[in-house]
């Protein structure tokens, strides 16, 4: 009977050094930015925009990502979103880049389009809200939300 109470008092005991350590190292989130966007050809009534993310981990082991979904406002115009079933790993407080595609419709994105075209000079203010499955830990979705400034074709610093 006393090899069974000191195990489980053993095992008591790691639990409550893993749930310290854990609330001492919390994880947190990965940060996102667009770097770039760039028109691919118009398909029929489908514009498809190529957007460049900048992944960064700021945590002291890899995160491995699955499903991204993903929505994007560009100067304050709901544009479209869409989704990359692709595995990535951010590596320990390191970064990774991704291309996702956004697919906008050219009958009810037209008027965000064409700001778009017109302002291809200047930066864009975009609005990001991108929703991944993270695997590590059972943490499952996570959502981040950024909201910054980008260049059309080229990468913003």
């Amino acid at each position: 009977m006393s090899k069974i109470i000191y195990r489980l008092l053993l095992v008591f005991t790691a639990v409550l050094v893993l749930a310290a350590c854990a609330a001492f190292n919390p994880i947190e989130k990965p940060q996102v930015a667009i770097t770039n966007i760039k028109m691919a050809p118009a398909n029929g009534f489908q514009q498809k925009l190529l957007v460049g993310l900048q992944l960064d981990n700021p945590n002291s082991f890899a995160l491995n990502l699955g499903r991204l979904r993903y929505t994007l406002e560009l100067q304050g115009q709901s544009l479209a979103g869409g989704s990359l079933n692709e595995a990535i790993s951010l590596p320990a407080n390191g970064q990774a880049q991704i291309v996702v595609p956004v697919e906008v419709n050219l009958l009810s994105g037209l008027g965000v389009l064409s700001k778009i075209l017109g302002n291809m000079q200047s930066d864009l203010d975009y609005k990001l809200s991108l929703t991944a499955a993270v695997s590590n830990f059972g943490l499952g979705d996570i959502t981040i939300n950024k909201v910054g400034k980008v260049g059309m074709g080229s990468s913003a610093p």
